[in-house]
């Protein structure tokens, strides 16, 4: 198992910006399920419901079996660059809400006003590359 450490590596930064991003959602969209921005997930509350604890677990077991079989079947670093790429999804779309707890943190409200949800789209796969290149190149796999 230690020559599969890149994927697991990459897999727990996905799954900690995750944990990030859902617990912030859970605490902000108190207020109501209107504060929460992508169009995906509103539909995806439609049919499993608000802050469903089964769309979560679907979703992780979706993002790590995908990234292992890929990882391990077809490209070490494609395998590598989906969990970096929803992991840098996930942080981005955890920080959208600090400035609603942080009034200082404005600045970041502001960027996203300028690059809306498509910056998310742009950045994180831009992100994910980096961080798969850097783990596949610059650490040992066994």
């Amino acid at each position: 198992m230690t020559k599969d450490k890149n994927i697991i590596s990459a897999l727990s930064f996905y799954f900690f910006a995750f944990l990030l991003d859902s617990s912030i959602t859970t605490y902000g969209i108190l207020s109501g399920k209107g504060m929460e921005g992508d169009k995906i997930v509103l539909w995806l509350w439609g049919i499993f419901g608000q802050d469903s604890l089964l769309l979560k677990l679907l979703y992780v077991l979706l993002i790590f079996s995908v990234s292992y079989v890929v990882y391990k079947k077809f490209s070490k670093f494609i395998g590598l660059w989906i969990p970096f790429t929803f992991g840098f999804g996930h942080l981005m779309g955890f920080s959208t809400w600090l400035p609603l707890f942080f009034h200082n943190l404005s600045i970041i409200g502001r960027l996203y006003g300028y690059l809306g949800i498509y910056g998310i789209f742009i950045l994180a796969p831009v992100l994910g590359f980096a961080a798969s290149f850097i783990v596949d190149r610059f650490t040992a796999s066994g």
